[in-house]
């Protein structure tokens, strides 16, 4: 069974904030009952950090092997808090999943291999896949760079994004910013524009299986430079 253990740093600052100490002392404690097979209390300690602090990953993926410690009765719940911890990109929490509970959500998430229709998109009456090969349809890219290039903000903009995407069972994407270098002062400026021009691109579609739309596991990953020269 993997358990995180999460290596605590001393902070010797006066301006600590007390709600760090407190989360890092749970977590002592939580990783000192599972380790002495408490998992009752190392259950309920980790329930308290997610409480607490429920964008923490690893709070989410303890509380899951603490459950699966417990039995059979918390094998759903358990895979219910990797799925959370899969959420904050967890990596290991999908293969937590996928080996405990291979059914989860009655089968609603699967791998990009397994869906019988893989995730498409509309454009100009015509319908493309999203996932060509092992990487996205350079139409999608293509299409994708040309609204960048017409953005009144993006062309302007000098600096590096990196985005994390996948399409959901609602036929939306979902997008994770990883990283805007260049002028912070227009993160959240670049950052609303790029939601805004991935979401009205196209029409997205989900994947399938047995004619139901499914979410997917997988994800993909897009690096974009912009290294836009002034005209003379």
């Amino acid at each position: 069974m993997r358990f995180k253990l999460k290596i605590l740093f001393l902070c010797f600052a006066q301006i600590c904030a007390s709600q760090t100490v407190n989360i890092n002392q749970l977590f002592i404690d939580g990783e000192k009952a599972y380790l002495e097979s408490d998992f009752s209390l190392a259950k309920e300690i980790y329930t308290k950090i997610t409480l607490d602090k429920p964008s923490n990953k690893d709070g989410w993926f303890n509380l899951g092997a603490s459950k699966l410690k417990l039995g059979e009765n918390e094998n759903e719940n358990a895979c219910e808090d990797f799925y959370q911890a899969y959420l904050l990109q967890d990596r290991e929490a999908q293969k937590m999943i996928q080996e405990n509970c291979p059914n989860f959500r009655n089968g609603l998430i699967m791998s990009l291999n397994d869906a019988e229709e893989k995730p498409k998109f509309l454009y100009g009456k015509k319908e493309y896949l999203l996932v060509v090969g092992n990487g996205l349809n350079p139409k999608y890219i293509s299409l994708l760079n040309t609204r960048f290039k017409w953005s009144g903000i993006m062309s302007k903009y000098k600096g590096s994004i990196s985005i994390l995407f996948q399409i959901n069972k609602l036929n939306k994407l979902d997008v994770k910013i990883f990283r805007i270098s260049g002028n912070q002062k227009e993160a959240e400026i670049i950052k609303k524009e790029i939601l805004s021009i991935l979401d009205d691109l196209v029409v997205y579609v989900s994947a399938k299986s047995g004619g139901i739309n499914v979410d997917l596991w997988d994800k993909w990953f897009l690096t974009f430079n912009f290294l836009m020269v002034p005209s003379r």
